[in-house]
């Protein structure tokens, strides 16, 4: 058995490996909304506890405060088993566990090397001194402490993960709760009844934050987007989350990858994040997106696994009540004016795009990774009451429609078949007030996007 060191010394040890110019609050505050993740091989000391129990605490007004902590399960996953009956498809991948939905309970209901612990830059605390007391709750109970760097400032700051003791009610939340999602078919049925060899599958699905809210009506169709934060008006400013093969073709679209076979892998919320995670996309039956939503950030992973197609665009299309809102990049950044007129922006792959106004903001850091060497993308841009493109799903209109094309050269991949290649985008995206827009600010989101908060156990 591990020999553990007693609670002064570990305060000792951390005391020394910090500098005195290191300042926790301004991590709290420049990035309070920014997640911190620790998966279980970070954390050690808490392997084999039950994840129920798991608390965290910041310190803070010269005492432990608990903060708002979520534990996730994952497993590794044969993709094609969320089908009934299974598909072979050679792919292992990690997803998030949900007895629920189709990727089942984790075979290991301890909290286990691959689970991860998810907690928010606002719950980073002060260095505590070498007296203070431990929580009632952690006395003679595994804990570690966390140090959580910000890359980008290079400051850091503390948390104080442990396990409760026995008799003791465990609220992770921490009395915090600022995310609702329903996963909900429209027809009021059980997930045990998702057409999974043919859909539709109709949903009135929704997610609420104090920030932004967000609607899904079927797998691959978000329709909905108010933005709820500070200054905004909270309308609703999207039309559609578009994903089409070709830009020029409704042949393969959000709404026909709805209609074919899938299946939902997560649907689980807790007091830091919300998980929606789903596959299938006609003859890419194993193509997965999967969305995390924060109660201040979204971040939209699509893994593409399908045959050779060429040719893929993801997008954005705003609805007419974004009119008036600037739209902008890193390479436009004066920006232009949302209005359905057409505009001349320089060409090139964006790393970010924003569109701010009354409405709110929302600023996009995108990346992409595959090892199709040379793949030619681009990013995609139409503001057009009459585009030229057809328009597959919601208005006829493309408003600020902004992201990023694959333009040829998309070979297999597809796992079934020999030597088949990856290809995955991430997006995170922001949402703030209108005073949270104009081209430093969309460029400091970027950087928070591109650079996460490092966690680090102290032993």
């Amino acid at each position: 058995m591990q020999k553990r060191l007693p609670f002064t010394i570990i305060l000792t040890l951390l005391a020394a490996a910090t500098t005195p110019a290191a300042a926790s609050a301004s991590v709290a505050s420049s990035r309070a909304g920014d997640p911190i993740i620790a998966t279980g091989a970070r954390v050690s000391a808490l392997l084999g506890a039950s994840p129920q129990r798991i608390v965290a605490y910041r310190y803070a007004a010269k005492r432990l405060r608990q903060v708002p902590l979520q534990v996730d399960e994952r497993k590794l996953f044969d993709v094609g088993n969320a089908y009934q009956p299974a598909l072979p498809s050679g792919e292992q991948t990690l997803v998030y566990a949900d007895a629920a939905m189709s990727a089942g309970a984790d075979n290991d209901l301890a909290f286990d090397s691959n689970d991860e612990i998810a907690l928010l830059g606002a719950s980073v605390g002060g260095k505590p001194p070498s007296n203070v007391a431990l929580p009632s709750a952690l006395r003679a109970r595994p804990h570690q402490w966390l140090k959580v760097r910000d890359p980008i400032s290079g400051e850091s700051g503390y948390i104080l993960l442990g396990v409760a003791r026995s008799g003791i009610k465990v609220d992770q939340a921490a009395g915090s709760h600022p995310l609702t999602y329903k996963f909900a078919l429209a027809s009021g049925q059980p997930y045990s009844s998702y057409r999974r060899a043919q859909g539709p599958n109709p949903e009135s699905s929704s997610l609420t934050t104090p920030n932004y809210s967000l609607g899904f009506s079927d797998r691959w169709i978000k329709d909905r987007l108010n933005i709820r934060a500070k200054d905004s008006t909270g309308v609703d400013i999207l039309d559609m989350h578009k994903s089409m093969v070709s830009a020029s073709s409704c042949g393969r679209s959000e709404r026909t990858f709805s209609d074919g076979e899938g299946a939902f892998l997560t649907n689980r919320v807790g007091p830091v994040r919300a998980i929606r995670d789903f596959i299938g996309a006609n003859s890419g039956p194993y193509s997965e997106r999967r969305e995390i939503m924060f109660p201040g950030r979204e971040d939209v992973e699509t893994f593409l696994r399908v045959h050779a197609i060429g040719t893929v665009v993801d997008f954005l299309d705003y609805s007419a009540a974004a009119s008036g809102m600037t739209y902008r990049n890193n390479l436009n950044t004066a920006g232009v004016t949302v209005d359905g007129r057409p505009d001349t922006l320089a060409a090139g792959l964006p790393s970010w795009s924003q569109v701010s106004g009354n409405q709110g903001t929302v600023t996009v850091s995108y990346s992409h990774a595959t090892n199709i060497v040379g793949l030619p993308m681009t990013g995609y841009y139409v503001d057009s009451t009459k585009p030229t493109g057809p328009q597959c799903t919601g208005d006829s209109a493309s408003y600020a429609a902004s992201g990023a094309a694959v333009t040829s050269g998309m070979t297999t991949t597809e796992p079934r078949e020999s030597r088949y290649s990856r290809f995955s985008s991430s997006w995170k995206l922001y949402f703030g007030g209108r005073s949270a827009g104009g081209a430093k600010n969309a460029a400091a989101l970027d950087r928070r996007a591109r650079q996460p908060l490092q966690p680090t156990a102290l032993r």
